[in-house]
C-alpha cells in the first residue's frame, strides 16, 4: 500500500425507516458517494477512483414480529439484503472488483421480559465473492458466519 496525497469523495447518503403495522418494520438504505485522487504521491493518478471505494451502496431488511401471548415471548423473524457496488483494486484503475450483494437473517426470542435469545445469520447463501484486490491479488470476503447471543436487560 502506499499513501495517497489528497482524496476527495462528495456524495448522498438516505435511509428510511417505515413501521408498516404494528408487526412489521422496514429499513432502506442508499449512498452515492462521486470520489476522486486530487493529489497523488506517486503520480499519475489525480483523477482517477481510489481503490476500494464503491459509487454505490444500498440496503433493505424487513422484520416481522409474532407478538407473545403471555405463556411465550415474541418471535421477531428478519431477513435483508446487502449490495456493495464495483470497486477498483487500485489507484491507477487497472483492476476491477466486481459488484455483489449479500442475503442476512436473523430470529429473535423474548424468553421473558428481560431476556432475549437471538441467532444472526450474515451471508446466508454462503456466496464466495471477491471482496477486494490489490496488485492481482483477490482478497474474499466473509463467507456465512452464525452468531448466536443471549442478552439479558436489567
Amino acid at each position: 500500500m502506499e499513501q495517497i496525497g489528497k482524496v476527495g469523495v462528495r456524495g448522498i447518503e438516505l435511509e428510511g425507516k417505515a413501521a408498516i403495522n404494528d408487526r412489521v418494520n422496514l429499513t432502506l438504505a442508499y449512498s452515492y458517494w462521486d470520489a476522486e485522487i486530487r493529489e497523488d504521491g506517486t503520480g499519475g493518478n489525480i483523477g482517477n477512483w481510489p481503490s476500494r471505494v464503491p459509487r454505490h451502496l444500498a440496503s433493505a431488511r424487513l422484520d416481522y414480529t409474532v407478538p407473545g401471548d403471555g405463556k411465550r415471548g415474541d418471535l421477531t423473524l428478519g431477513g435483508g439484503v446487502r449490495y456493495i457496488g464495483q470497486t477498483h483494486g487500485d489507484e491507477a484503475n487497472t483492476v476491477s472488483v466486481a459488484a455483489y450483494t449479500l442475503v442476512d437473517a436473523a430470529v429473535s426470542y423474548k424468553v421473558t421480559p428481560d431476556v432475549t435469545l437471538a441467532v444472526n445469520a450474515t451471508n446466508l447463501f454462503d456466496r464466495k465473492y471477491v471482496a477486494s484486490s490489490y496488485f492481482c491479488t483477490e482478497y474474499y470476503g466473509d463467507r456465512r458466519k452464525v452468531v448466536g447471543t443471549l442478552k439479558y436487560s436489567w
